[in-house]
């Protein structure tokens, strides 16, 4: 499989010098002293949309008001497509990964999704729901990590307001079970 989709550098740099020469007409007593390489703007579509360029490639993530997920590409320095996929704003990747050479074609794709497939996101969905968290709260983080012996978890802290605490409650995504309940700091 080949993919032809491509950034245009020249574009992407233009919009990176554009955002830098506004962020030094809003603050000149703030001197910039490395060269630009970051830039953030929202699209016709209403998205919010970054582009970094590194040393070795650029990179762009694009994310729809209000949505807990966003499109993540990696471009080569000539623009070709590198890497591909998906990621829940506030920690992991997820969906289907893809990599590609510096042609465009298809050398590995990668399903992260693959160890939460027994207890999913739907399921952490309904102990969200279950516990009325607030996932746009700003104190609200879940993750998803697999550990040295292979085996995969979730991981969410909260504020819980009823209580005026923060939780933080670890799940074995092969069964579901809670395995940690802490409580990680009173609120001040």
């Amino acid at each position: 499989m080949t993919c032809f989709e491509r950034l245009d550098t020249a574009d992407a740099n233009k919009r990176i010098l554009e955002y830098w020469k506004k962020e030094e007409q809003g603050s000149p007593e703030d001197q910039i002293l490395s060269p630009p390489c970051y830039c953030e703007y929202i699209d016709s579509m209403g998205c919010a949309i970054s582009v970094t360029k590194t040393d070795v490639g650029y990179i762009t993530t694009k994310q729809r008001e209000k949505s807990l997920f966003g499109e993540y590409r990696y471009y080569f320095p000539n623009g070709n497509i590198q890497k591909t996929g998906e990621y829940f704003h506030k920690e992991f990747n997820c969906g289907i990964w893809r990599e590609y050479d510096i042609e465009g074609n298809l050398i590995k794709e990668t399903d992260m999704d693959k160890p939460y497939r027994m207890y999913s996101w739907q399921n952490i969905l309904l102990f969200i729901k279950e516990h009325n968290i607030d996932l746009y709260d700003e104190q609200t983080f879940v993750d998803r990590y697999v550990d040295e012996l292979n085996v995969p978890y979730w991981y969410v802290r909260w504020r819980n307001m009823d209580k005026h605490i923060f939780r933080g409650v670890t799940i074995d995504a092969r069964n579901g079970r809670v395995v940690g309940d802490d409580i990680l700091q009173p609120e001040k």
